[in-house]
């Protein structure tokens, strides 16, 4: 071994093709990490069957750097109350983080369902007769149909996916959710269709509305707002919204003011709404 603590460390199998995120040591942050500069191989130690390099050393040149961080999810069978984890640097973290969640209202008998690394997870659930499916996938369409899947083939005939966290997600807010499939949707205005943003202080709104009458919303701000999903009717200047991943409902009205730049007026007040992408 090394004759000086490894502060943070890079590992991969020995021989393989894949460079992996090993250990980090002292609290380091992984996101934090950069190439290390080259000429410091000397600084490399085998061990368990990785290869570790001291900070500033440097790989080889054949491999390349892949961070690992961890999601994970944790449900109350009694309740249904789900708790997720996503961005963690270990196993252990989020675990530990999605129980942490999954007790935040109160319920007692959390458990973790699963975990992943550098991958997505993904929770469905049917709440009237507290059946629910989980999985994950390399994205996180993938994991969400098919924990949808297993909730169905439980006999669930109204399955939700209430979260699916992916590994990759910014720890400082919520994880996205995919949009609804298999819900009676609404029609939907052209001109509310695509994705939309509204700056908050600091950070901003993202929601996204599919010309099939299904929205997903979610926060990249600091302010704890939950991720939700539904589905959503606009005409004529009046529009309708219906979470199905949590309890909230809300009508309002909205002006053009250009292509790219609807003003929308509902329950929370009044926000201007920029389109990013369509």
């Amino acid at each position: 071994m090394a004759k000086r603590m490894i502060d943070r460390v890079w590992g991969w199998p020995v021989g393989a093709g894949l460079l992996t995120f090993a250990a980090i040591l002292g609290g380091a942050d992984a996101r934090a990490q950069d190439v290390p500069a080259p000429g410091m191989e000397d600084a490399c130690i085998q061990n368990l069957g990785y290869l570790a390099c001291e900070e500033g050393s440097h790989p080889p040149a054949t491999q390349q750097l892949v961070i690992l961080h961890f999601a994970a999810l944790a449900i109350s069978p009694s309740t249904l109350t789900a708790g997720g984890a996503h961005g963690r640097n270990s196993q252990a973290e989020a675990e530990q983080t999605a129980l942490q969640n999954c007790g935040r209202n109160g319920a007692k008998d959390c458990k973790v369902l699963n975990w992943a690394q550098n991958e997505c997870v993904s929770l469905a659930v049917n709440y009237p007769t507290k059946q629910y499916g989980f999985s994950a996938a390399d994205n996180r369409n993938g994991a969400a149909n098919s924990a949808l899947s297993q909730c169905r083939a439980t006999g669930g005939k109204s399955c939700v996916v209430i979260t699916a966290p992916c590994a990759g997600d910014d720890v400082l807010w919520s994880a996205p959710l995919p949009l609804p499939t298999g819900v009676l949707a609404g029609k939907v205005d052209p001109v509310m269709v695509g994705t939309w943003e509204m700056i908050r202080n600091p950070g901003r709104w993202i929601w996204r509305v599919a010309a099939n009458g299904t929205y997903e919303f979610h926060s990249e701000a600091i302010d704890n707002t939950p991720s939700n999903a539904g589905t959503f009717t606009a005409a004529s200047g009046h529009y309708t919204l219906h979470a199905i991943t949590m309890e909230w409902d809300d009508t309002g009205t909205y002006t053009v003011q250009s292509q790219d730049v609807v003003v929308a007026t509902g329950k929370l007040g009044t926000g201007t709404w920029k389109r990013i992408a369509r």
